[in-house]
């Protein structure tokens, strides 16, 4: 099983880098929903440096944005939040103290929600309520529920970026990486026509590098199996996350389920993205209802998975490939002792 460890706000040390490699991180996952292409870029040759002077065989993935809007910038990145506390949200690209506003980067953000509009954060982890619109470009809103808010997150309203701006994005940043060589760039599927405009584009790069497509919101079927049929892609990505907040949360698992089959079907690698081992950012050992999740997609024979969190935001990322590597090693061993 292929394992793809994002690098992120707490793995971006030559340090833990070097340790992730060693892990055995099949690929390095750079999410350009983050920083500039700039800081990208430095850090991308840093990673290839490592790998190189390693002699490993880490390969790497560049993952373009999707079409959410987003929080924008605080000098602590992560400000903790209370049930029924409320704050003012912001049109800004950052904010001095969150006690003041929280930023959001969406322009006219107070004409395009409602009154008592319910709102998730990232993945869904915090969910607010509009209490109140104070201009068009402010809001007033009510905590749901205890937990951290992160910078940069995705702030779920259904509106999103146009598509035009969209791919104009993925052009300058596959134009832009180019020299680093990447081995995979990962792009959402958003609609027939988009992803039809996005390959010419890419046809037009003098890039090697192999695609794979994001399902990241419930998609027609016939569409499902197109994907699975289409030879432009190498694989597919099923980002749990986005799933999460763009469908009702109960569906989530009988749609990876579903779209397990299709791609296994059409002998389509498939891989399963978000709250894979997330416990082990923290635990020694992992929730047991972790443990059964991965031991299902290995028997489920999931080409890979994409540790998020676990690598891009936890303390010690070599520990939860290390953890993810000894439980489909136990799952492969037993399913072969059993043949």
């Amino acid at each position: 099983m292929i394992i793809i460890a994002s690098v992120g706000v707490n793995s971006l040390t030559d340090d833990k880098i070097r340790k992730m490699t060693l892990a055995g991180a099949d690929i390095f996952r750079f999410n350009f929903s983050y920083r500039t292409v700039e800081e990208n870029i430095k850090n991308i040759q840093i990673a290839k440096d490592i790998i190189d002077d390693l002699h490993a065989k880490t390969k790497t993935l560049l993952d373009l944005p999707f079409k959410k809007y987003r929080l924008g910038y605080f000098d602590l990145k992560s400000f903790a939040v209370r049930e029924n506390e409320e704050f003012i949200f912001k049109y800004a690209s950052y904010s001095p103290d969150c006690n003041q506003f929280i930023p959001v980067n969406i322009s006219q953000l107070g004409n395009k929600v409602d009154i008592n509009q319910t709102v998730t954060i990232s993945d869904g982890e915090i969910a607010i309520q509009i209490t109140e619109i104070i201009d068009s470009n402010t809001i007033k809103a009510k905590i749901l529920n205890n937990g951290i808010i992160f910078f940069n997150k995705s702030f779920n309203i259904k509106h999103y970026r146009p598509e035009q701006e969209l791919l104009k994005e993925y052009k300058n940043i596959i134009e832009k990486t180019k020299h680093l060589e990447p081995n995979y760039f990962a792009v959402p599927f958003i609609n027939t026509n988009f992803n039809n405009e996005f390959k010419k584009i890419f046809y037009q790069q003098d890039t090697k590098a192999k695609l794979i497509i994001k399902i990241e919101q419930q998609i027609d079927e016939g569409e499902v199996i197109s994907i699975s049929q289409d030879e432009f892609y190498d694989m597919i990505m099923l980002d749990r996350g986005e799933m999460g907040v763009n469908l009702p949360f109960e569906k989530v698992g009988l749609w990876q389920k579903h779209i397990g089959i299709i791609a296994k079907q059409y002998k389509k690698k498939l891989l399963i993205s978000t709250q894979i081992l997330e416990s082990t950012i923290n635990n020694f050992v992992p929730h047991r209802s972790e443990i059964l999740d991965l031991t299902n997609m290995v028997l489920d024979k999931i080409d890979g998975i994409v540790l998020c969190h676990e690598t891009g935001y936890g303390m010690r990322p070599a520990y939860s490939i290390n953890v993810a590597k000894k439980i489909i090693a136990e799952v492969e061993k037993h399913t072969n002792n059993h043949k």
